[in-house]
Formats: C-alpha cells, structure tokens, sequence
C-alpha cells in the first residue's frame, strides 16, 4: 500500500512538472534569445555599411588613431590604418566576432592594426614596455545609431568611434590623412632644437613627439612662462589637437591646409583658419629666465644629474661617448665642491659603477636665461685612446656662448647650445 502510495505522489509531482509555468517567457523573449538578436542586429549593421566604417581610436594611453573598418558576413575584417605607411597602405584582413560578455562587445580575435597600438613590445607600440598605449581590441556597444557606434575597450577603457563612410570616403579617408602625417613629421627633419608656431603675428616654441603624439606649445602669460602639452590625432582636414590652447584671443586646436616645404624647414598651415607656420629657430621664442637655476639647484638625486651626452643636427651620442670601452654614462654635479672661495662643478665620466676622470668648470648665469661653463680642469687620468672624444666633449660643454636651458618635464632638462641651436644635451 504504502508503494502505491509513493508512486501516486511521483506521477503527480511529474504531471505538474509537465504544467506550463505562466512566468514562462515566450519564445524569443528568453534573454539568452533577445541577446542573440541584439548581437545579429549589430552584425548587420556593420556588415551593412557599404562603404565600411571610419573609425577613431582614443588609447586610455593618450592620443589618438583613425582606421577604416570594412566587415564582412564571414566574421572578417579589412583594415587600413595611420599608425604606419604599411598600414595606411596595405589593407590587413583579420577576424571578428560579436560575443555576450558582460555586454554585447566586439572583438577582433586576431592579429590586425588594433593590436600594434596593445603590443607591450614599448618599439611597436610606442608606448611602455609590458602594456604598449594601454589599448583595446575587444570592446563593448554603448551608443548605437544607425550612422555611428560608440564602443569602450573591456580592459583599458579606451574609446572607439565608428562612422558609416561614404564612397568618396572609402577611396580616400586614409591615404588623405597620412599625407597630413608625411607633412606634419617633416618636423623631425629639423636640425635645430627650437621650432616656432607662428601665427597671428605671435610666435610660440613647440615640440612634437611624433611617435606618441603629443604637442607641447611653450607661450608668455603675464610676464610668466608656460607650457601646455596636448595629444592630437590626424583627419583629412590636418592635425586634431585633443585639447584646445587659448591665449588670449587665439584659439589652436587644429592646424590645417599643411604643406611640408624640406629646403626652408618650414611647414605652412593654417591654425584654426588663420595663416601660420612652423619652423626653425635659433633661439626659444619665449625664454624661462629662471629655468638654468632650477635645473643648477634641483638634480633629481638631491646632487647630481645623468646623462648620455650631446645631440648633434639629431643625431645622438654625436662625440661618441659609446664607443669609449666599459663607458656608462656621464654625471654632472653643480657645486661639487669649494677650492680657494670658487664653487665649481664636475661632468664625470662613469665606467661600471665609478667616476674615473672627468671635467671640472664653474658656472654662471646671464640675465637672458643661458648657464655658461668656463673650465677649470680635468681631475682623473685620461687614456690616451679617450682623449680625442674628450677634448672634442669638453670643448662643446664649456663654449662661451653657454646653453639656454628648457625644462622639458617635472625632473628633465634639456641644455641647447645658444651658438646655433644645432647641439643640446638632455638630462634626468
């Protein structure tokens, strides 16, 4: 009886189980089901753009890139990018797919032009070793509209930005935006350290890092120096700053219309519609007065500053300090020391962990800004196979016209050779 009994309540308990819940969803309304047509619904609107996608990528590294996407119905993608010549010419065909994470995302699962910008290699990336421009390759939907996409990279946050191209687009959004970056880099062809922004009869020294984008523009505020650094990216029309400077009544935030002229170094272009350049100069456009003392009353160790030595017309380690066997790097320590009332310096020739001679001078500051070296003596012996590098070195350190000092970062100087501006030294 008792068998029978529990079989009764079995059957039971298993007919109700049969029973349709009415808390059921109906078919397509699982959550699961409604995922998968919110990512099929965003596969046809990539896929459907004719003319591909232009896009713009905002590392959380800094900066900026722009890329054209073309996506097809077989989960691959066709790339063309700014961050090389081969990629703004060369199209590089790799996969994608729309995945559920914890949002519908995107993600290019193999190789393309994204990846160069997240390779922790530091001499593909540009950025630093082990996390390259902290950069994305798979990225979450936020703002979808049937012309543009807004997506936020699942790992560093960074921001890309798609924009249904046109055909004319297609043909030449890329290839348009690298000649802007062939003309703007021309910048590196300089053989001058100071390069000035002219525009609007005022002029401002600038520096462009050209590998991680950035612009630092050197300006006069009240009888104070300031500098203001920005990213910026490339578009047909020319440079993008990410920020905007204003000084006074001039506004830079874009630089147009650009023309690279190599026999006059000098870039034409035009700074948010008004015409300017950028060009060589043999002296800072705005002097900091007060720079050579920070740099002589600062070194970062509380004593002396490092360095690897001079910049010739760009190229480095021109007195080739390098080659000089077991060489390190050089140290220069304002007010070593006192002899007879006179307060002088040394430039220290390190090998392995020692100073082994070295350069001993006193220094003085003129009311425009410069530090001037006048050379007392050498301390340590020299061997003969050095001497010639370091007389060729002492008599760069120690020329009359002395250095103008600019101050490139929070504990970084760099001394620039007030004779022509073609040899500075950089020190931290």
């Amino acid at each position: 009886m008792r068998k029978i009994m529990l079989f009764g309540l079995l059957l039971v308990t298993l007919l109700s189980g049969c029973e349709k819940d009415d808390n059921d969803p109906a078919p397509g309304e699982r959550p699961d089901e409604r995922l998968n047509e919110v990512l099929s619904a965003y596969k046809a609107q990539l896929v459907g753009a004719e003319h591909g996608w232009k896009a713009t990528l905002y590392p959380e590294g800094g900066s900026a890139y722009s890329f054209l996407f073309n996506f097809k119905e077989n989960d691959r993608v066709v790339t063309l990018g700014d961050i090389s010549a081969a990629a703004a010419t060369t199209p590089l065909e790799s996969t994608y797919r729309l995945k559920a994470a914890q949002k519908p995302s995107l993600l290019f699962d193999t190789y393309t032009y994204l990846h160069v910008l997240a390779d922790p290699d530091a001499t593909k990336s540009g950025g630093e070793w082990g996390q390259g421009r902290s950069s994305d390759y798979e990225f979450s939907f936020d703002q979808v509209s049937p012309d543009s996409i807004v997506l936020t990279g699942n790992y560093h946050d960074s921001r890309l930005v798609l924009v249904r191209a046109t055909a004319d687009e297609a043909a030449s959004y890329i290839s348009s935006i690298y000649e802007n970056i062939q003309a703007f880099e021309g910048i590196n062809n300089f053989s001058l350290y100071f390069k000035q922004l002219r525009v609007g009869g005022q002029a401002f020294d600038i520096k462009v890092n050209t590998v991680l984008r950035t612009i630092t523009i050197t300006y006069d505020e009240g009888n104070e120096v300031k500098t203001f650094t920005t990213g910026y990216y490339y578009m047909p029309e020319g440079v993008i700053l990410l920020q905007a400077l204003h000084i006074g009544d001039l506004t830079i935030s874009t630089f147009t219309d650009l023309e690279y002229d190599a026999s006059e170094s000098r870039i034409g272009l035009a700074v948010n519609g008004v015409d300017g350049s950028i060009q060589e100069a043999s002296k800072p456009a705005n002097i900091d007065a007060q720079a050579a003392r920070r740099f002589y009353n600062n070194p970062p160790t509380g004593a002396y500053w490092f360095t690897a030595g001079f910049t010739v017309e760009g190229v480095e380690d021109a007195f080739k300090l390098s080659t000089l066997p077991g060489f390190s790097f050089l140290i220069y320590w304002p007010k070593y020391d006192t002899d007879d009332g006179t307060t002088f310096d040394i430039m220290g020739f390190v090998f392995g962990n020692s100073v082994n001679y070295g350069l001993e001078a006193v220094s003085s500051f003129t009311l425009d800004g410069r530090i001037v070296y006048y050379e007392l003596g050498m301390f340590g012996e020299v061997p003969a196979e050095h001497a010639s590098i370091v007389e060729a070195f002492t008599q760069q350190w120690t020329i009359p016209e002395g250095y103008y000092v600019i101050q490139t970062g929070p504990a970084s100087f760099d001394l620039v050779s007030a004779k022509d501006a073609k040899t500075w030294i950089s020190f931290e």
